[in-house]
């Protein structure tokens, strides 16, 4: 497995990308085309990009809103033992939400 991705599709959440990646060891920022510059790769089709990085099993940051992550991701999830970890990332930095739970439920 590569190392992790920090997903922008504003300038702005690109500047916060930017510093995230920063911090995580062989992590690269991915910017929308025509939105962000100099990100470390370019993607001209969101859903399709974010895809693509989780079923290569890509840890990813995504600096988006959590409901449209869910949504580009709800059609390549499968067992969240064995996905890469995702976390959305509001544009200001203030919240931070792992659309899939990895806590596991006991019966008792």
């Amino acid at each position: 497995m590569r190392g992790p991705v920090v997903v922008a599709l504003t300038q702005a959440g690109a500047e916060l990308a930017r510093r995230i990646a920063h911090t995580m060891p062989g992590a690269e920022v991915h910017g929308l085309s025509g939105r962000v510059a100099g990100a470390d790769v370019a993607f001209a089709q969101t859903a399709a990009h974010v895809r693509q990085l989780f079923r290569s099993g890509r840890p990813i940051v995504a600096v988006m809103a959590t409901g449209a992550l869910v949504r580009i991701l709800a059609s390549v999830v499968s067992d969240k033992s064995d996905d890469p970890p995702v976390i959305a990332l509001a544009e200001d930095g203030a919240a931070v939400v792992p659309p899939r739970s990895r806590c596991s439920r006991t019966s008792t």
